[in-house]
């Protein structure tokens, strides 16, 4: 356990995922640069988004089996067993439906990191701008994610995901009227 926890640390254990909340992703030529690392394009082998896993511990589950049986057996102590581990197995999954989104980046060592964004549209349109990058859509274009304000800027254009109400009527003029 004290191995793996240093081994982590020091980035050396190549199967362990990297969660980070980041506020800014800068791109720029071969490589991206997060809050506190770096790494090469050419690096990573595989971009997706998808939900964090969602684990509920085995020994709810079997308690819960275990509740049941003695409920099958008309013991009280089944009953309340099984409302006991239901409510925390509810708790659980309760608790994974607001953990937002990741994007993973595989890299070609093996290592996986784990970006987090609480929007699924923007953590969509964040990968699909990295894999522009990736296949020299942006190559000579500086692109900046910031990941609190969820917009994404290529050199001097921003992009972002519309989250704005669809009838925005903006009203100009001295009288304030809108003629529909």
């Amino acid at each position: 356990m004290e191995m793996t926890d240093m081994l982590s640390k020091l980035n050396l254990n190549s199967t362990s995922k990297n969660k980070l909340d980041l506020d800014h992703i800068s791109i720029e030529k071969n490589v991206i640069a997060l809050d506190d690392r770096t790494l090469q394009i050419s690096n990573v082998s595989q971009i997706f988004v998808a939900e964090p896993d969602s684990k509920i511990p085995w020994l709810a589950g079997l308690l819960f089996m275990i509740s049941a049986g003695w409920f099958s057996q008309r013991h009280f102590s089944g009953i309340l067993g099984m409302i006991i581990t239901g409510f925390y197995i509810f708790l659980v999954i309760m608790g994974n439906l607001n953990k937002g989104y990741y994007i993973y980046f595989n890299l070609n060592s093996g290592f996986t990191y784990l970006i987090h964004c609480e929007n699924k549209e923007f953590a969509e349109k964040v990968r699909e701008v990295i894999e522009g990058c990736i296949n020299d859509v942006h190559r000579k274009e500086k692109v900046v994610i910031n990941m609190r304000q969820e917009n994404i800027q290529i050199d001097n254009r921003v992009v972002s995901v519309d989250q704005s109400i669809k009838d925005s009527t903006v009203v100009a003029g001295d009288n304030n009227e809108v003629n529909r």
